[in-house]
């Protein structure tokens, strides 16, 4: 058979989000971003009314829902469009302002639907990425890009699915310079970020704005939304968008929701004030990545993240993988209630962190063997001596279950004042005694730097162990030395420190402290 689609439209894919299994999935759908509770109540009484009054078969006809949407908005009625979901706004934005040939200005990475419509159009995409360290908006690439082809510029606020917030000072100054341009504002988070650009619209007619009741109001499946511009732009929107594209039953919801704007605000203010700050502060304080978000949902990148997404799936907690430019191996998990968010902390911690060990971090020299007070180098085997209850305290740390990390300064180790030899014979004779008696360190760190060069793995600086922060039990472990570089080092970590005096007995110490 021939296929008689116009070549552009062969050359698409289809946008087919991951819906298969979604409603069967026993467990909190923390995936599209959607509410996470059930709808307002009067928004189902609503429903249930209108199929009562058996008006199924009568063509829709839409009463006051603009007047209440233009008023929530704080604009004029006649500036507002319903449609039919904001994804039919989009659409319309796009045929009605756009043409094949034209330039369309999608910062990257967004929604998908933002490309679909474009390539319908014919449009020539242009595609500024969201810078990759932050993932914040490319307002001087999306200006440096303007010129009298770009007929459209697409700001996702807050973007989908980065959670970027570009200023308002950043969408005025795109509007200014793209006068003969539609500045396309998606705003389908505006009730989670509280930021909107529709006060711009009188100085900048060029700027439009989607709105949608999917999100905060909870009607995604109903398929409701609305379109703000200036009258001028609204009347010829109006000459595409079809006369009956919204359904009676999604206009009916909307009203009741929208007359009842504190209990979504109730929604939005526990997801935004409470449940996300809990949720950026476990990742905080467990070292997962995340970039900020100004949305109910944030997007993190675990050190695995397919392990990660699979282990979620397998505990109850589905989320979106994302893997786009700039957002490669990362993870989007929209905010829910308070209960639902510690749900989720509750399965990360125990599923997807690293497992946590005990590390007993001990200085060398003064700690474990003596150090002598005038050289405060031990050199030779001669000068080497097993401190008293050295190895009875190690022996008791392994039983107690720590991993044993020895971390030393050693100024200048490998330079001709302090040759490599004369430091590894007395260490490896030290280590030989310690396996004898069942002792093996799990890491051995040593900084061979002077004061004075200032490097980033000098005691008390962390960088000997960065490499394996994320699985230290800071609860649990400590440092043990004798010098303040040693006490310092602890407070850096984060870790408790246990004191020993120069030359001491680590058993006693340890005895004390532990």
């Amino acid at each position: 058979m021939k296929n008689l689609a116009i070549k552009r439209i062969q050359k698409m894919t289809p946008y087919s989000p991951p819906l298969n299994g979604r409603s069967g999935f026993k467990g909190i759908l923390l995936d599209f971003n959607e509410r996470t509770v059930q709808v307002n109540k009067k928004a189902i009484k609503a429903l249930e009314e209108f199929i009562k009054k058996s008006k199924v078969q009568v063509y829709p006809e839409y009463f006051t829902l603009r007047e209440k949407i233009a008023k929530y908005v704080g604009v004029e009625k006649n500036q507002i469009m319903l449609t039919n979901g904001s994804d039919n706004g989009m659409d319309i934005i796009f045929r009605t302002f756009t043409e094949a040939g034209d330039k369309a200005i999608i910062p990257t990475p967004s929604f998908a639907m933002f490309y679909q419509c474009a390539s319908i159009s014919g449009n020539e995409i242009l595609t500024p990425l969201y810078k990759k360290e932050d993932l914040s908006f490319p307002e001087n690439e999306v200006l440096k890009m303007i010129d009298d082809r770009v007929k459209i510029i697409v700001i996702c606020n807050p973007n989908n699915p980065t959670a970027t917030v570009a200023s308002l000072d950043t969408i005025k100054k795109i509007a200014e310079k793209a006068k003969n341009a539609v500045v396309y504002v998606d705003e389908a988070y505006f009730e989670f970020c509280g930021i909107t650009a529709a006060g711009l619209i009188k100085k900048y007619p060029n700027i439009i704005v989607t709105r949608t009741f999917s999100k905060a109001f909870g009607l995604p499946s109903l398929r409701i939304g609305y379109v703000v511009a200036s009258k001028t732009h609204i009347d010829e929107m109006m000459k595409v968008r079809g006369p009956y594209d919204v359904n009676m039953p999604a206009y009916f919801a909307a009203l009741a929701v929208i007359e009842d704007i504190d209990e979504m605000k109730n929604y939005a203010n526990e997801v935004m004030q409470k449940a996300k700050p809990m949720v950026e502060q476990f990742f905080e304080k467990n070292n997962v990545k995340y970039y900020k978000s100004g949305s109910n949902f944030i997007l993190f990148k675990p050190e695995k993240a397919d392990a990660t997404y699979k282990k979620l799936i397998e505990k109850g907690v589905l989320v979106r993988p994302q893997n786009r430019t700039n957002i490669e191996n990362t993870l989007r998990v929209s905010i829910g209630t308070v209960d639902q968010m510690k749900k989720f902390i509750d399965v990360y911690r125990v599923n997807c962190l690293p497992r946590l060990k005990k590390y007993a971090f001990l200085d060398r020299d003064a700690t474990l063997i003596f150090e002598p007070q005038d050289t405060f180098q031990i050199d030779s085997i001669d000068k080497l001596e097993i401190l008293d209850g050295a190895i009875e305290g190690l022996q008791k740390l392994k039983t107690l279950g720590y991993e044993l990390v020895m971390i030393s300064n050693q100024d200048g180790l490998g330079t001709k004042s302090f040759p490599k030899r004369t430091f590894e014979e007395p260490q490896n004779a030290m280590l030989k005694i310690f396996k004898k008696n069942g002792i093996e360190f799990s890491k051995i760190l040593i900084c061979p730097h002077f004061k004075e060069e200032n490097c980033s793995c000098r005691k008390p600086k962390t960088g000997l162990v960065k490499d394996f922060l994320k699985e230290i039990d800071f609860k649990n472990s400590f440092m043990c030395g004798d010098r303040k570089t040693d006490e310092e080092f602890a407070k850096n970590v984060g870790i408790k420190f246990v004191s020993i005096p120069t030359n001491g007995n680590l058993i006693a110490s340890l005895n004390k402290s532990l």
